[in-house]
Formats: C-alpha cells, structure tokens, sequence
C-alpha cells in the first residue's frame, strides 16, 4: 500500500513539475496595467549584461547642478544625499533612490541616487529631468509618487522646462528605445560584453 502512495505522488510529481517552472504561468509585472507604464513589455533583443562604469563625472556634476537649481527654487530636499550618482544594469527604469538602509548597507547618508548606466547616452534633458525627478523623492514624505511628490514636481515643471512626472518626462523615443535594448539605440555598444568565465 505504502508502495503504491509512493508511486502516485512521484506520478503526479513528473506531472506538475512542467507548470511549476513554466515562465508563462508567473506574473509579468512588465505589462502595461501591472506596475510599469513607462517601458514596453520586453526589449527587442537582449543586450549583453550591464559591464559599464559604477558611476560617471558627468553626470555627478549634473547632479550637483540639478540640486542647486532645486534649493534655489525652495524645494525642501534632503541636505543628506550621497554625492555620487551610482550607475546600475537596469533596463526598465531610468532612475531610482534609495533611503538609508534600504536595498544594500548605506549608512553613510540619507539618501542615494541611482541611474541606468544605458541611459547615459539620452539627452542631458532626458537625464537632468531624471536626477530631478529622483531628487524629489528626498522632499519629507516624498517617497511615493503621491502628495508631497507630486506637489513639488507640478511646482518645478512650472517653473522650469523640466516635465517631471511619475512616468513620462522628457525623455524621447530614442531614450526610451537606449535603454531598453541596453545604450543600443544609437547603433554602437558603449560597453563590452562580460567575458565568459
């Protein structure tokens, strides 16, 4: 009997095992409707891993810039934000910031600001409305892209020739295409491909 038990549940095991591991049975949250308006569902070919730089002096200075445009139009950010704009693989979001303690170890400041290393070849209005948009986040209650966010990001698109909004910003076609397919839409591979191992 105990045999027979057995048998049936290694059966049914064999059976299930296709619809557990079939990729078309899990949620694809990169769907419209489903958390990501801004980029399409998938990219039209992969790119080779992100293997660029960690960070770049361009863009930092750009950085400091948009925070001093910022102060002077009296938007409260955050006087702790790490310096250093931080360069990382992601190909569905241009931007991102981060809080102390949350998503790695850093204690050091309150806030860190990321970018997408591919989208590093968009325009400086694309990026700059990008460093913006991720600096806002620092205004106190700031964090979600409701109330004080909004607040000051209806604010500064007024008074500058920035559009920050939660998904669409300055960003053009040819942006939205760099990032996606990896810093290729300009046709040249601005990082080479990680050595196999």
């Amino acid at each position: 009997m105990m045999m027979k038990i057995t048998l049936v549940a290694v059966i049914l095991i064999i059976l299930l095992l296709p619809l557990i591991f079939d990729k078309k049975t899990k949620l694809d949250r990169s769907k419209p409707g489903l958390g990501n308006a801004r980029m399409p569902a998938a990219p039209l070919y992969k790119p080779p891993r992100y293997n660029g730089p960690k960070t770049n002096e361009r863009i930092n200075r750009m950085f400091a810039e948009c925070q001093t445009l910022l102060r002077e139009l009296g938007v409260p950010i955050s006087n702790s934000i790490s310096p250093t704009v931080m360069l990382n693989g992601r190909r569905r979001a241009f931007g991102l910031c981060y809080w102390r303690g949350s998503g790695s170890k850093r204690n050091k400041f309150d806030f860190y600001i990321e970018l997408s290393g591919y989208a590093l070849n968009n325009t400086e209005k694309s990026l700059r409305s990008t460093l913006i948009h991720e600096l806002i986040h620092t205004v106190p209650g700031g964090q979600c892209h409701t109330g004080e966010w909004k607040k000051w990001a209806k604010f500064v698109s007024e008074k500058t020739g920035y559009t920050i909004s939660r998904c669409e910003g300055d960003e053009t076609e040819e942006d939205r295409l760099n990032i996606l397919n990896g810093g290729y839409a300009k046709g040249f591979e601005p990082y080479a491909p990680n050595p196999k191992k």
